[in-house]
């Protein structure tokens, strides 16, 4: 009976943490969308821009990304049939990138950029425990959900 306690307060302790990260990210993320679209809204001839900030964002994740591209399907195969393995760089090029896409009056979502968020610091945290196949595929769901 003590193990399967000990198994409960583990899986317990690892969801609290992939939520206290997707929620700092979160509210970061929501804090400079804020500041972005302000900004936006007060200097509209930065929608001239738009198309210059789209070639950025997309040669960062040309360059720099690597699986990250692959978005959200790359997080739902991984709970499916990976294992549970995310790049952290997904967490703030998805951020940048949808910041960006405000700050020049284009429209991305919101959750999205949650959801891949929570998963990609998710991924972080099971990589960085070095845990096992199953329980990096439960913490990217805990994740994914809390983004």
């Amino acid at each position: 009976m003590n193990a399967r306690w000990f198994s409960i307060f583990r899986l317990c302790s690892l969801a609290i943490a992939a939520g206290i990260a997707a929620g700092t990210a979160s509210a970061l993320f929501l804090f400079m969308l804020e500041e972005a679209t302000a900004l936006q809204f007060a200097n509209p001839w930065l929608l001239w821009l738009l198309p210059a900030g789209g070639a950025l964002v997309s040669i960062l994740y040309i360059k720099v990304g690597g699986q990250s591209i692959r978005g959200n399907n790359l997080l739902f195969e991984q709970v499916h049939a990976g294992n549970g393995e995310v790049p952290f760089r997904m967490a703030p090029l998805v951020l940048l990138g949808t910041v960006v896409t405000h700050l020049f009056g284009g429209s991305a979502g919101r959750e999205g950029t949650a959801v891949q968020m929570g998963g990609s610091l998710a991924g972080a945290i099971g990589k960085r425990l070095s845990l096992p196949v199953e329980d990096r595929r439960l913490l990217l769901i805990c994740g994914i959900s809390a983004g």
